[in-house]
């Protein structure tokens, strides 16, 4: 295993006008600057060069924060926070969809007063781990108060299964906005699902569903019906007028007009050449979340042919009753040992810009460029060039 991730801190700024000092400074994984300064001012960046010769940084508005790294928040563009209650207590290895239906029984058992108070457990370690911007998933709602007492920033998202849509309030905000999800092409109904991502379109919000994730869903969906199909009836779902026949799950929600640049398709384990095709047309943001699928579906997501297909994957964690912890530093450093042809740079843009991207979020986060927001973090390492610098941060699990 590799050593623990070097600490972690968030970076606090007055309003009035800051400078940010530090050995390193990560603007994109593509451009670092050594000896960097991070200017803000009003909680946004106003500058960010090379420290001068000799510049010394003990004055009244300088912070010098040592020899380490200042680079973007981290994002954890798909988790569910909600689930967090049901760690340790839900068996990977009987299948996806015995997972599925005990952890159903699991959450269904557990109080709603224990739900929450994992839930905000979690939600309070992310800053611990460098995550500044989350997409939470939430099929029971019980999460929106947490994240909005925390002041979490991101997208929250309310989640619907079955036919029926209750009214929720969704709204655009700088910081922190709220839209719907699907659940999943095989579990929510279509008209459901366009109506939800219709809502979604008209205030510019992002839309998420859980896509191309198992065989099941793909079997099902190109009309199959088989188990699946009696486990949704005893769920209530009757899906005897969904328009069954899709030769994918990409192709399904294609058909039905969902797939556009705000929405968000998350896991695409099952995914061919034409659906990735599909998703780059479309402009489909994409997330993958690598310790879950191995740990429920035994198989990885195929991040090599997306890159090539010029797709820009955002990573997430899913959540703890799937993989062992939410951070992203983990998720990193899955990728990097699994995927070692992949380059450090570009498995850290997962991280960053990608998931602000994947979330709406790019004017705002992912990049420490002048004009966002001055939401960063500071990684207590030593390091000698910025190879080993981008290394390290992809490398390090906490």
């Amino acid at each position: 295993m590799s050593p623990p991730v070097p600490r972690v801190r968030f970076i606090k700024s007055p309003t009035a006008k800051t400078i940010h000092r530090a050995g390193w400074v990560v603007i994109t994984p593509h451009r670092v600057i050594e000896n960097g300064c991070v200017e803000v001012e009003n909680g946004w960046i106003t500058a960010v060069y090379k420290a001068a010769p000799g510049q010394h940084f003990s004055g009244k508005n300088t912070m010098d924060h040592g020899p380490g790294v200042i680079l973007p928040s981290l994002v954890n563009a798909h988790l569910h926070l909600e689930l967090s209650a049901l760690k340790h207590r839900v068996p990977f290895d009987r299948g996806f969809a015995a997972w599925v239906q005990d952890l159903l029984k699991k959450r269904e058992e557990t109080t709603e007063a224990v739900l929450h108070r994992q839930a905000e457990k979690s939600a309070r370690q992310l800053a611990d781990q460098g995550i500044g911007y989350i997409g939470e998933i939430s099929t029971l709602g019980l999460t929106r108060k947490i994240v909005q007492s925390l002041n979490l920033s991101g997208v929250w998202f309310r989640e619907f299964l079955g036919s029926f849509q209750p009214k929720i309030l969704i709204e655009k905000k700088e910081a922190l906005s709220f839209s719907l999800a699907g659940h999943a092409p095989h579990t929510t109904d279509p008209v459901l699902l366009q109506a939800a991502k219709e809502r979604t379109r008209t205030q510019n919000l992002p839309f998420s569903i859980h896509l191309s994730e198992s065989d099941a869903e793909s079997k099902f969906l190109s009309g199959q019906k088989g188990e699946w199909e009696k486990f949704l009836a005893s769920r209530g779902i009757d899906t005897s007028l969904w328009p069954l026949g899709a030769r994918s799950p990409v192709q399904y929600l294609d058909n039905l007009g969902i797939l556009d640049s705000s929405t968000l398709a998350v896991h695409l384990l099952t995914s061919n050449d034409l659906d990735l095709d599909i998703l780059a047309r479309t402009g489909t943001q994409i997330c993958l979340c690598p310790r879950s699928n191995l740990n429920l579906h035994g198989r990885l997501p195929e991040i090599g042919r997306m890159l090539k297909k010029k797709l820009a994957p955002a990573l997430g964690s899913d959540s703890l009753a799937s993989c062992d912890s939410l951070s992203i530093f983990d998720e990193m450093a899955f990728v990097r040992r699994n995927f070692p042809e992949i380059e450090p740079a570009q498995i850290l843009s997962m991280a960053t810009i990608n998931g602000a991207k994947a979330l709406g979020l790019a004017h705002l986060a992912g990049t420490l460029d002048k004009g966002k927001k001055s939401g960063f973090i500071y990684v207590d390492l030593t390091v000698g060039n910025n190879s080993d610098l981008i290394e390290s941060l992809t490398t390090h699990e906490t």
